[in-house]
């Protein structure tokens, strides 16, 4: 069973390896790697959180070790793994979350991430985040004062 999705904007192909952005994917026979964020700006010190899935067959395979640019800290990291039968077939996946918390202002790449299967290196292309400087917030009014929101 193939799984489908979106494609933007499709990179050359690569010893059977095939890399796709902006939802960076890679699939090769049964397997699909998917890494995405759930916010590409964000102002400084909000979070950000970074998913890493493989899909389909998995056996074998081992999320990568992940390292990130300095000055970002892990708030939280959390691991799942699914196991379904549709149809007589199986599917498997397991999935990687990490929240991280950019410290300063710029412009990042988060990865590229890379898994091994059936002796095949699997690399994704680095997903890019904008850090922009935090938003100081108004001073709040002095006591026994009428305001508006």
């Amino acid at each position: 069973m193939r799984p489908r999705f979106t494609v933007s904007k499709l990179t050359p192909v690569l010893a059977g390896l095939l890399i796709l952005s902006p939802g960076v994917s890679v699939w090769a026979q049964d397997l699909l790697f998917v890494a995405k964020v759930d916010k590409t700006t964000v102002p400084v010190r909000e979070p950000i959180t970074l998913t890493l899935t493989l899909s389909g067959d998995i056996a074998d395979v081992q999320l990568p070790a992940l390292t990130f640019p300095e000055g970002f800290l892990v708030a939280a990291r959390s691991q799942a793994t699914s196991f379904s039968i549709r149809a007589g077939a199986t599917e498997r996946s397991t999935s990687a979350s990490v929240v991280l918390i950019a410290q300063q202002p710029g412009t990042f790449q988060l990865g590229p991430f890379t898994v091994t299967h059936q002796h095949k290196t699997f690399q994704t292309q680095p997903l890019e985040v904008t850090i922009e400087p935090a938003v100081v917030p108004p001073p709040p009014p002095p006591n026994g004062e009428r305001f508006n929101l």
